[in-house]
């Protein structure tokens, strides 16, 4: 894709995002609310049949038709030279992320949290924080210390855009996390975490920015079943719900990705087990604490609650909901089977 050095056109509208993080302030289950342009969606093209995840993942596959909406026209910041770095083919107008003062990404981790906007990403980034180890985007003041402004300010997004898988380069992204390694982590500790919902649509990206680099990155994903879904004020939407939830699965069935899935659910019922993942996976993370929260300081109402103190206060409930066969077997993809989803495969 050639792109001149001082702008490129990107899509301003289009819906493929899967961000299921609380962190978002848009609204991803009713996104008419959300203020912004019509956006297109991203449409499953098939479901696999068979027994559950594992069956799938080892032999199916699922096609996405990203339709776009609207074209818009990003500012791009000028003056960069083209990437030379193996991995990904360098393009006109990319950013050279040499060109920015040296970090040691040595025995770093790119700790990557994503998730459904609205459905936890923030109590899970304040627990994970509380590890001592891990550091954050907090001090940038961005909206629940995500990315998404800082991208835009550097002209890599357009601030319409919800989600693009192709808004973002490799590219753009190593530069970007440079960036965010020279004003806004602690490089004193040895995990470095972005929490973004709309990151979920671009891991391949950030897999080969990462690659760039030379750190190591992981992605935790979040999900969370629409029967604990009960806010009133973001309620659940499937048709949206499901787009998301396909990118979930498609990531975590990623034999190139490393990843782990924390149930939502799981972090107010069986916290323990949340806790032993999160260390196995994460071998710096030694202890964390869902009695303290990274966020209190940084995030305002509920999101800087520590998750013990939350769930104590508004214990999880679970309420059914009409849901169609496909939402039944993604779930059962998804590693849920506590009402029959696994069934809908037979």
């Amino acid at each position: 894709r050639a792109r001149a050095p001082e702008r490129r056109a990107c899509p301003a509208d289009i819906m493929v995002s899967i961000a299921m993080g609380e962190g978002d302030e848009r609204s991803a289950l009713l996104p008419e609310t959300i203020g912004e342009s019509a956006r297109a969606s991203a449409h499953e093209g098939g479901v696999g049949v068979g027994n559950g995840f594992n069956r799938w993942a080892s032999g199916k596959r699922v096609a996405m038709i990203a339709v776009g909406a609207i074209l818009g026209v990003c500012g791009l910041v000028g003056g960069y030279m083209h990437s030379t770095m193996p991995g990904v083919a360098p393009k006109e107008g990319d950013p050279d992320f040499r060109r920015l003062p040296p970090v040691d990404f040595d025995d770093k981790t790119l700790l990557i949290v994503v998730g459904l906007p609205f459905s936890g990403t923030s109590a899970l980034e304040g627990l994970l924080g509380t590890s001592g180890v891990i550091t954050d985007l907090c001090k940038s003041d961005t909206w629940q210390c995500e990315n998404t402004v800082l991208l835009e300010r550097m002209g890599f997004i357009n601030e319409n855009v919800h989600c693009d898988p192709e808004d973002v380069t490799a590219a753009e992204f190593a530069y970007a996390y440079k960036d965010f390694a020279n004003k806004w982590w602690d490089m004193s500790k040895p995990v470095l975490m972005d929490k973004t919902p709309q990151n979920l649509c671009r891991p391949t990206k950030i897999r080969d920015a990462a690659a760039k680099l030379g750190v190591n990155v992981k992605f935790v994903v979040l999900t969370r079943h629409p029967f604990s879904w009960t806010s009133e004020k973001h309620p659940f939407n499937q048709g949206y719900y499901v787009e998301q939830m396909v990118m979930a699965r498609n990531l975590l069935a990623d034999p190139t990705m490393s990843t782990l899935q924390v149930r939502y659910e799981d972090m107010a019922w069986n916290m323990d087990a949340v806790i032993e993942s999160v260390k196995a996976f994460v071998p710096e993370v030694s202890n964390i604490d869902p009695w303290r929260s990274s966020l209190s300081d940084d995030s305002g109402a509920e999101r800087g609650l520590p998750v013990g103190k939350y769930f104590q206060e508004k214990p999880l409930e679970w309420i059914g909901k009409p849901l169609t066969p496909d939402t039944y077997r993604l779930l059962c993809q998804l590693n849920y089977n506590s009402d029959g989803e696994c069934s809908y495969f037979n």
